[in-house]
């Protein structure tokens, strides 16, 4: 087309514009002034973004030399338009009429959206309905799968306001899951926004990783390096929690920097999230410990606080109330702990502990021992432990230090050299000859190319880095085996690095670890475990064997131990053997086992030169019968409200089937509106989605231009393969989308014809209700319809096409619209309306009332 001077066009991707009148052509550019919004752009003369204003029936418009507001009734040539009044006019006279932001009034001239628009607005306000879901919709965003205990104890969690929690869960049933479930929860219904998550030093990057795979949140790690940067960009002293409102902190980083505590004070932090708990310890009496007293304050702010600690009984009962006086200082300060356990007055609803015998269908533990007692390698251990035991241990001091020798000793010699004197060339010599010969190194050697030939990851733990050193010397010169560090030496970003590294699949198959590696870290992933050494504390073989024995795993889990000739090590086994414990977890009874390692400690100590049966039998019997009074009130305290099995069917009753279905249609259905690149990959499974430069707007709220993603809308999918994005709540482009379409102005005034149990025209009204909506029909005569209102937002919505002029160029139209309306006066502004038309027979009628 050739453009002059005095042409009129409309800006097909940029509507919110109105009409361009062409005031200036140079060469191939024209100078375009937009009244409505008094702006001028240049735009290219050929850009098919650009064509010329034409006035179609039904389009307002107004005379300019009368300033008259008429409505097109149709199109009479390139120069002329017939009015519904019956003139003909010039079109150079018109001017299309500027229509306000009234739904209504935008309803009685005509100015309708796409029908496709307004199916996308119900469709997004389903969604937003929906991800309530009857109080369980607002924690499904995270890249889990869901499991109904840990869904009961984020919904009564956050029953009550504010949330104050002790999720107290058995080793591996989900608790911080648990905990993101209520961060996501309160986020999005917005109770809470800035946030505070403390955790041991060596779990914060694990924390920051697990936030943003898992739940799209983002946080900063409040170290020193930040800490620098805050005060280069703020200067001296500003608080680093007015600068980040979503922090993770490490526990001694805390501790160390006590004036940080001050500051997130004053800051006001509205949820705090504390992991590993237990570290928090209060005697009776005491100020509590320095952890105790840096976190004290903030829980004192009256906001929303979780506590997360897998062994809140293993020290005692009072380290178990002192958490729960955190949460509830007004119920516990006052009154003694004795007291309280022998009244009846019940705990308030502020904690859960999920147990695994409430927990269906979790993989069986599956024992694996490895019989070497008659290996005759053993020999040179053999003989160091008699040396060891030859020593004389007179005094308490004494003692301490040949327990410490013989411990490490069972372990493996270059664990003892680490600690020996140097005098102690004998004990070193033998030591050096225990590792040469030692029949587990030998047997890992043989094992290891196998395992990893299968595909398989390993967990190796022991208890001290030089037998980490050792055992992956021997599997790298004999096995020729890749095998990753995990240990208290190595910073936590090192650490994050070998577990990432195991975990990809041409990465190391054998990761060797201390016991650093059995706190919050989660090794599912894993095929086996092996117990290079027995601890001499049950509960730190209950934790390791707690990074793979986890929620959601789904093959058995494989322990692997050794019975070794060492009659201290051999017996071992054996009364773990017959405590259960390779076969299934302790299940709250650490506090029972309290005794089980001064009783090893007092046989090794013995001057008997073989271990008698009956020793084993006498502390397995006590292991028991054991029973503490205080500690089991408190653990029925703790069990008042628990989770039941039975309960699983009920609370995922509730979860909506459509969910993750409604989010991918709304979220394609706005990428083809708004221009993205989509493309469909292994058969809808996956999509790839880019704001690119065909896209109809720059950016989407928190999605800049040029953003690419490539996800799956399906939850298991997302699980299976975290290296992809999962287009969930919680999402940027998820909820960069639907805060457009929660913005934007199309998709709010429709035309509807659809079939219906009677004939009928009315006025349908969408109204947001906090994260629902309610929709009110009004008919013809003014009368509320409410079955028709259900009847107009099921979905999908189906409409025939309208011709839009048939109704707006009724004489009686206005009049009829402005009746309808009327009728809903002292109803709030709607967020979307429709004329509508319900016909049996679904023929297109000539007059919309008849």
């Amino acid at each position: 087309m050739t453009w002059t001077p005095g042409n009129r066009l409309i800006h097909r991707f940029n509507p919110e514009l109105g009409p361009g009148l062409i005031t200036a052509v140079e060469q191939r550019t024209l100078v375009v002034h937009f009244p409505d919004t008094d702006t001028v752009l240049r735009l290219a003369a050929d850009s098919d973004a650009i064509s010329p204003l034409r006035f179609l029936a039904g389009t307002p418009a107004v005379i300019l030399s009368s300033l008259e507001r008429v409505v097109i009734a149709e199109d009479s040539g390139p120069d002329l338009a017939t009015l519904t009044d019956g003139r003909v006019v010039t079109t150079a006279d018109l001017w299309p009429a500027k229509i306000g932001e009234s739904l209504t009034e935008r309803l009685e001239l005509g100015d309708i959206d796409p029908f496709e628009s307004f199916s996308l607005r119900l469709d997004a306000l389903h969604l937003a309905a929906l991800r309530e879901a009857d109080g369980l919709g607002s924690f499904l965003g995270g890249r889990v799968r869901l499991f109904p205990h840990q869904l009961y104890a984020a919904e009564s969690a956050t029953k009550s306001a504010p949330t104050r929690w002790l999720l107290a869960d058995e080793v591996g049933l989900g608790k911080t899951v648990e905990a993101c479930l209520i961060l996501n929860h309160l986020l999005r219904t917005g109770q809470a926004a800035r946030v505070l998550i403390i955790a041991p030093d060596t779990l914060t990057v694990q924390w920051l990783g697990e936030l943003w795979r898992k739940y799209h949140q983002v946080f900063v790690l409040l170290d020193e390096k930040r800490m620098l940067d805050v005060e280069k960009e703020y200067g001296p002293g500003f608080n680093p929690f007015h600068a980040y409102q979503q922090v993770v902190v490490g526990l001694d980083f805390l501790v160390d920097h006590s004036r940080l505590t001050t500051q997130a004070v004053e800051a006001g932090i509205d949820l705090l999230i504390v992991d590993e708990a237990h570290h928090l310890k209060r005697q009776l009496g005491h100020p509590g410990n320095r952890a105790y007293r840096a976190i004290q304050p903030i829980t004192q702010l009256k906001r929303h606080v979780v506590l997360l600690s897998a062994t809140p009984l293993e020290e005692d009962a009072f380290g178990f109330f002192r958490l729960l006086e955190l949460l509830r200082p007004e119920e516990f300060s006052n009154v003694p702990i004795p007291d309280r356990i022998e009244g009846t007055e019940p705990l308030p609803p502020c904690t859960s502990s999920a147990r695994r015998e409430a927990i269906k269908d979790l993989p069986p533990r599956v024992p694996v021992p490895v019989d070497l007692s008659e290996d005759r390698d053993w020999s040179a251990q053999s003989d160091l432990e008699i040396q060891l035991h030859r020593q004389p241990a007179r005094s308490a001091v004494r003692r301490k230090a040949k327990l410490r020798r013989l411990r490490r000793a069972l372990e493996s010699g270059s664990a003892l050299i680490g600690i020996l004197d140097t005098k102690d060339q004998e004990l070193k010599q033998l030591a050096v000859a225990t590792d040469n010969s030692d029949p587990r190194l030998a047997w890992l050697c043989r094992m290891g190319p196998k395992w990893k030939q299968a595909g398989q990851k390993t967990l190796i733990f022991a208890a001290h880095r030089e037998t980490l050193e050792l055992i992956k010397t021997k599997m790298r010169q004999q096995a020729q085996l890749r095998v990753g560090l995990f240990h208290e030496d190595l910073s936590p970003a090192q650490r994050d690095i070998e577990v990432a590294q195991f975990r990809v699949q041409d990465g190391p198959s054998i990761l060797v670890s201390t016991e650093c590696g059995g706190e919050g870290r989660n090794f599912e992933f894993c095929t086996r475990l092996v117990l290079f050494d027995l601890p001499w504390n049950p509960t730190t073989v209950e934790q390791r064997i707690g990074r793979l024995d986890r929620i959601g795993r789904r093959v058995p889990v494989e322990i692997v131990y050794f019975r070794p000739s060492s009659r201290f090590g051999a017996a071992i086994a054996r009364l773990y053997e017959s405590l259960g414990l390779f076969q299934k977890p302790l299940g709250g009874m650490e506090r029972r086992l309290d005794h089980v390692q001064p009783a090893i400690e007092e046989m090794v100590l013995s001057d008997t030169r073989s271990v008698n049966s009956s020793i084993l039998t006498t502390i397995a019997m006590e292991a028991q019968q054991r029973g503490d009074k205080m500690n089991d009130a408190a653990l029925h305290e703790l069990h008042r409200h628990p989770y039941r099995s039975e309960m699983a069917e009920s609370i995922l009753s509730r979860l909506p089937d459509d969910l993750e279905e409604l989010i991918q249609e709304v979220v394609l259905a706005s990428a083809e509106d708004l221009n993205l690149d989509v493309e469909e990959h292994q058969g809808g499974q996956r999509y790839s989605i880019e704001l690119g430069s065909r896209a109809r707007v720059d950016s989407l709220p928190g999605v800049p231009a040029g953003s690419s993603f490539l996800g799956t809308f399906d939850r298991e999918e997302a699980v299976q393969d975290e290296s992809i994005d999962f287009f969930s709540s919680g999402h940027p482009l998820v909820e960069g989308i639907l805060e457009h379409l929660d913005d934007a102005r199309t998709g709010r005034v429709a035309f509807l014809h659809l079939s219906g149990p009677e004939e009928g025209f009315g006025l349908l009204a969408l109204y947001k209700n906090g994260p629902t909506f309610n929709a009110v029909a009004i008919d013809h005569n003014g009368r509320q319809r409410p079955e028709w209102a259900n009847l107009l937002t099921q979905r999908p919505i189906r409409s025939r096409r309208i011709n839009a002029k048939r109704w707006i160029t009724q004489s009686e139209w206005p009049a009829l619209i402005r009746r309808m309306v009327d009728q809903l006066n002292g109803q709030a502004k709607p967020v979307a309306v429709a004329a509508f038309r319900l016909d049996k027979r679904l023929a297109a009628p000539k007059n919309p009332t008849s």
